[in-house]
């Protein structure tokens, strides 16, 4: 099976382009639907006319920007569960649905209730998947062919990690507050173990990303070697 012709040129821009406008005028489109579902509501429930199409937009908004940080602190290597962030979220997700399917439950449309569920359904999944979608996308690509024989890392438990230096690879910018666990988890893991901590293990002792994890790695490795 021949593989798939990678978008190069313009034609590359204007898929990405296009996909990015996409993504924003489906945000756009569900944000209106919640606003329309939430006003509708309001007035039905007594609300007064200047208030009631304020809730539902404060809420979507709150449901967007949870996702877009709790994902970007995930990514980051942020300590801890985010418990506190994660309950708000959840509270605010039920919120969006009940703001988009309260009305047509109370007058007992089913079939209307679950339509007006499609709306804060996106809403919420294109918050969560739009952030690192966009982010990748929009990205340097990295050119297809064979690489040139470079050294590898091997871990211990078999796996290998190549160091490429003509491919500059995406750095993030680590806090210094974990790079310290970081160490001290190396450190425990050498005093068990006698071997250096592999990105999984680091991965699970610290609950972040692969990405991090393996920039820890290195970053503890070349700290070793320069002692």
């Amino acid at each position: 099976m021949g593989s798939a012709t990678p978008f190069t040129g313009r034609t590359a821009v204007a898929v990405r382009h296009g996909i990015t406008g996409v993504v924003f005028v489906i945000a756009v489109l569900a944000f209106a639907f919640g606003f329309g579902s939430g006003w509708s509501l309001g007035l039905q429930l007594g609300v007064p006319g200047w208030t009631a199409p304020l809730v539902a937009p404060a809420v979507d908004l709150s449901v967007m920007a949870l996702l877009a940080a709790v994902q970007y602190l995930r990514a980051n290597g942020a300590p801890g569960r985010l418990v506190g962030p994660r309950l708000l979220l959840v509270l605010c997700g039920l919120m969006t649905f009940a703001l988009n399917t309260t009305k047509p439950l109370l007058d007992g449309a089913w079939g209307r209730a679950a339509f007006d569920a499609i709306a804060p359904g996106l809403l919420i999944g294109w918050s969560e998947v739009a952030p690192r979608l966009l982010a990748l996308l929009h990205q340097p690509a990295v050119p297809d062919g064979p690489s040139p024989a470079v050294p590898a890392i091997r871990d211990d438990d078999g796996t290998t990690e190549a160091e490429v230096p003509d491919r500059p690879r995406p750095q993030t910018v680590l806090a210094p507050a974990l790079v310290r666990r970081a160490r001290q988890a190396d450190a425990a893991h050498r005093k068990a173990t006698g071997r250096p901590i592999t990105r999984d293990a680091l991965r699970e002792e610290l609950r972040i990303s692969n990405a991090v994890a393996g920039q820890l790695v290195r970053t503890i490795r070349a700290e070793r070697r320069n002692q």
